[in-house]
C-alpha cells in the first residue's frame, strides 16, 4: 500500500496518480518507453556542454581570439534551447507515460485543474484516442491511500474502450 496523501491538496493527488501510471500499465502488459526523457536529457547536456565550451573559452583564450567562436556558440546555444523549448512544448506536452506491448504501442498524457479533483487522462493509441475524467475520490479512500486495483480496473476499462473504438 502506498503512503497516505492529503486528498484535498491537487498537486499531491496529481503527483500519486502520475506516479502510479509505470506500475498501472506494467500490470497491464505493457513496458515503459523512455524516448521522450531521453531526447529531453540528450537536448539539456547538449545546451551544458555549450555553456561549459563557451567559459573554458572565455577563461583560456583572450577576447579577440575568442569571438568567432563565442558568437557560434552563442547562436549554438540559443538554436538547442530553441528545440529545447519546442519540444517541451509540443512533442512532450502532458504526456506523463509512453509504452508498449505486443501488439500496441500508448501515450498518456494527464493533467490537472486548480482546486479541482479531477484527473484528465487522454490515452492515445496509434491513430485514435480516448479523452475521460477520473474523478480522485474514486481511487483514494478516506484516509488517503491510492487504491492500485482500483486505478488499475479503471485504466483497463480505457484501454477495453480504446480498442472498441478501433473496431
Amino acid at each position: 500500500m502506498s503512503k497516505p496523501i492529503n486528498v484535498y491538496s491537487t498537486p499531491e493527488l496529481r503527483q500519486t496518480l502520475d506516479e502510479a501510471l509505470p506500475a498501472t500499465f506494467q500490470r497491464l502488459g505493457f513496458k515503459q518507453s523512455f524516448q521522450l526523457i531521453d531526447t529531453k536529457l540528450i537536448l539539456g547536456y547538449s545546451i551544458a556542454v555549450v555553456a561549459g565550451i563557451s567559459f573554458l573559452l572565455d577563461k583560456k583564450l583572450k577576447y579577440d581570439e575568442s569571438l568567432t567562436y563565442q558568437k557560434l556558440l552563442v547562436a549554438a546555444y540559443a538554436l538547442l534551447s530553441g528545440v529545447f523549448w519546442c519540444f517541451c512544448k509540443y512533442v512532450e506536452k502532458g504526456v506523463k507515460y509512453s509504452g508498449s506491448s505486443k501488439d500496441r504501442t500508448i501515450v498518456v498524457k494527464t493533467k490537472m485543474e486548480k482546486y479541482s479533483v479531477d484527473y484528465h487522462v487522454t490515452v492515445q493509441d496509434e491513430d485514435r484516442s480516448v479523452e475521460v475524467i477520473l474523478p480522485a475520490n474514486t481511487v483514494f479512500n478516506e484516509a488517503g491511500y491510492l487504491q492500485s486495483d482500483r486505478l488499475f480496473e479503471w485504466f483497463e476499462q480505457q484501454l477495453d474502450s480504446l480498442a472498441k473504438k478501433a473496431e
